[in-house]
């Protein structure tokens, strides 16, 4: 048991001795280098990487609007083109620029359902997935689109309703991982504010900032792994 024992906190050992030096060259190489520099590189990334996420959540919300719709306007006798920028101008947003590039590409000449393929690539999903699937399978092998988008849209909204549900049970779990993480920086600002020359050393000193370093990667892990555990792919 005593060798285990050891043995694990020898593995331990190696890791924190390992992420500390990670974060001093890492640390290094930002004071060597222009942190504007540094900051204009990764930031855009970031805002590029947030704004495609906003953009495909707006999208994945309305799925369930376009499927209702397309199978209310072909039940009303409109062709599948029709149906689609007819509820798109309904829908609005991200939707209707979405479905106005399948429209464009349609109109030069690229059949519907190869359009709409395309969409799914931009926007992929498995709920764009059955969408495409069901009007690609639909229209090669024949029968009633309208019948397939009815089933469809119950299939969706019942993803939907699970999701919702599994969110609400695993937002606790999302809460706590965000408190965890935060609580470092509330009581480092807590307590530079109380006792401002005892925590300056911290970002004054070589020292300082590569104990904030090991501090800011160990939050990143617990924050990753805790979102792992309460995140649930269905």
């Amino acid at each position: 048991m005593s060798n285990i024992l050891s043995d694990r906190i020898l593995v331990y050992g190696l890791v924190f001795a390992a992420v500390v030096a990670f974060v001093v060259v890492a640390v290094q190489t930002v004071r060597a280098a222009d942190g504007s520099s540094f900051l204009s590189w990764l930031g855009p990334k970031w805002i590029a990487k947030y704004r495609a996420r906003q953009r495909k959540r707006a999208f994945d919300d309305r799925i369930l609007d376009l499927t209702m719709g397309l199978a209310n306007a072909m039940k009303a006798g409109m062709a599948l083109a029709q149906a689609l920028e007819k509820v798109s101008e309904q829908l609005g947003g991200v939707m209707r620029e979405e479905i106005a590039v399948v429209l464009r590409e349609y109109r030069l000449g690229m059949g519907l359902t190869d359009s709409m393929a395309r969409l799914a690539e931009r926007m992929p999903g498995e709920d764009m997935h059955l969408l495409t699937s069901a009007i690609r399978l639909t229209t090669q092998t024949g029968g009633s689109l309208v019948d397939v988008m009815e089933q469809l849209a119950v299939t969706i909204r019942n993803r939907t309703e699970f999701q919702q549900k599994l969110r609400t049970l695993t937002a606790q779990g999302k809460f706590e991982a965000m408190a965890m993480a935060s609580a470092p920086l509330l009581a480092f600002c807590l307590l530079y504010f109380i006792q401002p020359d005892l925590m300056r050393p911290l970002v004054t000193t070589t020292v300082g900032w590569t104990a904030i370093g090991v501090v800011v990667v160990l939050e990143v892990l617990g924050f990753v792994v805790i979102r792992k555990i309460v995140t649930i792919e269905v």
